[in-house]
């Protein structure tokens, strides 16, 4: 499969959001539903490192894989690494993220799928400054979606860790279950050794007062659907006079045969 081209893109502090919502692209893949219940906050992941192809980046390299069917059941909101971000489903859409495998709800917490928006930060573990870049974009981007959404860090910040907590039956604020250890994957599994520290980052971004989003502005499309093509006009009109009942604004094209 060919690169991928965004649809849209933004920045928030400094980092560059590509936007290819797989929602619009009719990918054979199932989808979740568009979110039902308030959102209550934001989930961090860890994903491991991946040996990027040429002229691509990890992130897009995991939206690549998520279209080809190749993340399983996998549906998050964004993936960021050291460069860039990808997006992939619209903020007011749940996602697939928050699952422990063996467990009945397989799918993972039903709050954290239906009710938080989730993010994959890509990293090794090793400490490089490839890590390091990483990790400071995710809080870039976790900053600037809780400004958004007028949420803080104390009450509206989970890990994946906390969600796993929670079906596993555990009690304690917040902050305690994203740092108690699940006994499954203590994901993310490089940020949650730091999480104060990390907290503590995007606070910084979140107090910074000069920061605005910058979009790009993109090309705009139209798309057409054909309903029928034949030979003979009359049917055509006959079809067009039945399409224009529901689509006033139906037109009747005429081509050259092949």
């Amino acid at each position: 499969m060919a690169l991928l081209t965004p649809d849209s893109i933004y920045t928030a502090y400094g980092l560059t959001v590509k936007q290819y919502f797989i929602t619009e692209h009719f990918w054979n893949i199932d989808l979740p539903a568009i979110r039902t219940q308030p959102l209550i906050g934001i989930t961090i992941h860890n994903t491991n490192d991946i040996n990027e192809a040429r002229q691509t980046t990890d992130s897009e390299q995991y939206v690549r894989a998520t279209v080809n069917g190749n993340m399983g059941t996998v549906r998050v909101h964004f993936y960021v690494d050291d460069d860039e971000c990808w997006q992939m489903l619209p903020l007011n859409w749940q996602s697939w993220h928050a699952g422990q495998a063996g467990k009945a709800d397989r799918y993972g917490s039903g709050a954290g799928n239906a009710q938080t928006i989730s993010i994959e930060c890509i990293m090794d573990g090793s400490g490089s400054e490839k890590d390091i870049r990483a990790e400071r974009n995710c809080a870039k981007l976790t900053a600037y979606l809780l400004k958004k959404y007028s949420m803080n860090t104390t009450e509206h910040l989970f890990t994946h860790n906390y969600w796993c907590n929670i079906r596993n039956g555990k009690v304690g604020t917040i902050d305690q279950l994203n740092k108690l250890n699940d006994g499954y994957k203590g994901c993310p599994i490089y940020i949650r050794p730091h999480w104060d520290e990390f907290v503590s980052v995007v606070n910084r971004y979140m107090a910074d007062t000069t920061e605005t989003v910058k979009e790009e502005p993109q090309e705009k499309y139209i798309y057409r659907v054909q309903v029928g093509a034949y030979e003979d006009r009359n049917n055509a009109v006959t079809k067009l006079k039945e399409v224009r009942k529901n689509y006033p604004d139906a037109i009747l094209t005429k081509t050259r045969k092949a």
